[in-house]
């Protein structure tokens, strides 16, 4: 006996599909893309050696790779915001994540949750130490709009 008279399990799967093809379109090609990681890279690591985490994160976050094909690319971004969470003190996280954005908070986050997906990559302490300070700033707001986004960096 069917309750329902409209399919909506065929209406989620189209929507999925669409969502699917929408977030793989990317303007930049995968060599752009690696080539501006490098760039990112090379600014990040000056700024964590003056000690400006603040400035080091917002450079790393700033565009990250999205999209298939993309996987090196977005490995080597997590990686250079790994090394700057690792850098930073802290005593030095709860001002540096006030400093960013709602936007740089909700990728931090992401990145956060990549680095605890893979905890053989990634110290796992800090990056739950750096958890608990975004959702104390963002709220949990920040932690839904993550969960809810399907772009993955």
């Amino acid at each position: 006996m069917a309750y329902r008279k409209l399919a909506i399990d065929h209406l989620d799967a189209e929507h999925q599909q669409m969502t699917e093809q929408m977030q793989y379109l990317s303007t930049k090609s995968h060599a752009e893309v690696t080539s501006q990681i490098d760039q990112k890279s090379a600014a990040v690591r000056a700024a964590i050696t003056r000690g400006n985490s603040l400035e080091a994160l917002e450079k790393a976050l700033l565009e990250p790779p999205y999209g298939r094909g993309m996987e090196a690319a977005q490995s080597a971004n997590a990686q250079l915001v790994s090394e700057i969470l690792m850098a930073t003190r802290a005593q030095d996280i709860g001002s540096v994540v006030g400093g960013l954005s709602d936007d740089d908070r909700d990728v931090l986050l992401k990145y956060i949750y990549h680095g605890l997906a893979h905890p053989a990559e990634f110290n796992c302490g800090v990056l739950l130490s750096w958890h608990e300070r975004v959702v104390e700033s963002g709220g949990l707001g920040s932690v839904v709009r993550v969960m809810a986004d399907r772009r993955t960096v």
